[in-house]
């Protein structure tokens, strides 16, 4: 895909963030190794972005103003179904690389400013949050569910979604896809027989 677009530094700059900040962590990757991964001058890389807290801040706001996109075309695709909605939001988010919504916020963002804290917590809320939990409270609206707190429900769907990411690389374990349909059933079920 970018081999058919050339890509200015600032972008390749953001890629290979991305992937360094995905597999190592805010604390750990330095701005010498997205240097190094880009081939430019670690001076250069400040050229585009003043300090390696405003690089992560960006690269984090890109992955999820994605996801919003993403969420809102399979959502709007799915109908008002809550079990398509979350079989189609479980598709896209197994689609995706992992998030680690978990080491992101106890390991990366209490190492930021109270206001980049404060943004990242908000982008992420109306980015992420936002759309999963309306199609929860649309669904109470609809008495597709029980009253259960919304909130709740989205942090508990948004975490196993992260978790399929791991789990899938056990051994035993059953495809990404597969888990995302046992998961979503397992919400809406039960674990009881019928």
């Amino acid at each position: 895909m970018f081999d058919q677009v050339p890509l200015n530094a600032r972008e390749r700059v953001l890629i290979a963030a991305e992937t360094l900040f995905r597999q190592r962590g805010y604390n750990v990757v330095t701005m010498r190794d997205i240097a190094e991964e880009v081939g430019i001058r670690q001076a250069s890389l400040y050229y585009h972005f003043p300090s390696k807290e405003q690089l992560f801040i960006t690269v984090i706001e890109q992955v999820f103003e994605r996801h919003r996109n993403g969420l809102q075309q399979v959502l709007a695709e799915a109908g008002s179904d809550l079990r398509e909605q979350l079989h189609a939001a479980s598709h896209w988010f197994i689609s995706q690389p992992p998030i680690h919504f978990l080491s992101l916020m106890r390991t990366d963002m209490p190492a930021l400013s109270e206001e980049q804290t404060q943004r990242l917590s908000l982008v992420a809320s109306q980015c992420i949050l936002d759309p999963i939990k309306q199609v929860f409270v649309a669904a109470q609206e609809q008495s597709q569910i029980r009253d259960v707190t919304p909130d709740n429900l989205t942090g508990f769907f948004l975490s196993v979604m992260d978790g399929i990411h791991y789990a899938s690389t056990l051994p035993g374990t059953s495809p990404k896809d597969v888990m995302a349909c046992e998961l979503v059933s397992v919400l809406l079920d039960g674990l009881r027989p019928r």
